[in-house]
């Protein structure tokens, strides 16, 4: 008898109709899933440009074009301090989901760069690195899909808007690693571009930790001279100007959630019409209604979960597609499996079983078996 009460057994002989349910789900996860990755995705791509923040921490003057001799005092006072260089920057744009953004060409010397490389575990991959002197770069494999060069072509020129140098600068090795890089010649910017800003890079010594000298020089620095680039300001910074998106986002995803419960609970109020005789049936020969409105929401909850992993799985396929054939090719950055993105899946069934449980037990407190039952006879 007890088999009569379980939630699987119109499931298992009436698949046909209680798969719209498990469908409307697996799409609505498909569709939530899939939006909130790919709005994320401006998260990562700005963390995956500027990941080298990580591992070094960047000082650049303001309204002058060398950061003050005396902030540099300070810098060199710091305990954790490993290596204060200067750096003489070109910028080229790569194309991102959400648009253009600057990422450095940096101008050190070939002592610094063997340094960020190494703490980045970035390599060379094919080609050789610039020579001293000569307008030649070196840029990381993903940056190189994105602009869509080879070796041997042009990364900057005098005539273009978007990557400029004052001579064409020819790209002479590719990079690989999680971390992307890019390197010009020092001399080559310092000869050609005077009126570029010097910055410097920071780096903590061996064994001393980046985030905890980055705290240090954010104390240090008169933030009036010289702005500070560390990456817990960039985490904080990419947040904040990100609030608006992300509210806009929650607000269409509750909206979409809401939507859905209604539309899984109106298709779990037909079935129940049509069921009418059979759950007549059982609440005249003693079921309580407590318990067929049990069984009722547990049919329910049991499709959403299965809609719920169908959709996990079709989104992970999709975006998985969708970043091979249309975003990898570019060098544009998705990561596929977003916790974030999860959490805003998990309200979907939950909202769906609350809303079939009001409505499911208002049917059922109205429910008369005896009329129900002579109407059929």
């Amino acid at each position: 008898m007890r088999s009569i009460l379980s939630p699987f057994l119109y499931i298992r002989r009436n698949p046909a109709k209680a798969l719209p349910v498990a469908m409307v789900v697996m799409l609505a996860v498909m569709l939530v899933y899939s939006v909130v990755t790919l709005v994320r995705s401006v998260n990562t791509t700005i963390f995956t440009l500027y990941g080298y923040n990580r591992y070094v921490a960047g000082l650049t003057p303001r309204n002058v074009l060398s950061v003050d001799p005396d902030e540099i005092k300070r810098v060199r006072k710091l305990e954790g301090l490993g290596i204060l260089t200067e750096t003489h920057n070109y910028t080229v744009q790569v194309k991102t989901i959400f648009g253009k953004m600057f990422f450095p060409l940096f101008g050190v010397n070939a002592e610094v760069r063997k340094e960020l490389m190494k703490r980045c575990e970035v390599r060379l991959k094919e080609g050789r690195l610039p020579e001293e002197g000569k307008p030649e770069a070196v840029v990381s494999l993903e940056i190189v899909r994105n602009l869509g060069l080879k070796l041997g072509d042009i990364i900057a020129k005098p005539d273009s808007e978007d990557n400029y140098a004052p001579a064409p600068v020819k790209l002479v090795g590719i990079l690989e690693g999680n971390v992307w890089l890019g390197f010009i010649s020092k001399q080559f910017v310092d000869d050609n571009s005077p009126f570029i800003f010097v910055g410097y890079m920071v780096f903590a010594k061996e064994g001393y930790p980046q985030d905890k000298l980055d705290y240090a020089l954010n104390r240090v620095v008169d933030k009036g001279k010289a702005r500070v680039w560390v990456f817990t300001s960039l985490v904080r910074e990419a947040q904040t100007s990100l609030s608006n998106l992300y509210l806009i986002l929650n607000i269409v995803i509750g909206t979409i959630m809401i939507a859905i419960a209604f539309v899984c609970a109106l298709l779990s109020n037909i079935y129940f019409t049509q069921r009418l005789p059979e759950i007549a049936t059982l609440a005249a020969i003693g079921y309580t209604r407590q318990q067929l409105l049990v069984r009722a929401v547990g049919e329910t909850l049991y499709l959403c979960t299965i809609g719920w992993a169908m959709g996990m799985i079709g989104s992970l396929a999709f975006l998985k597609l969708i970043y091979i054939v249309l975003l990898e090719p570019k060098g544009l950055v998705l990561s596929l499996f977003e916790f974030p993105s999860l959490y805003f899946t998990v309200p979907l069934p939950i909202t769906i079983g609350v809303v079939a449980w009001f409505t499911l037990s208002y049917r059922l407190k109205r429910l008369d078996p005896v009329s129900i039952i002579e109407r059929r006879a």
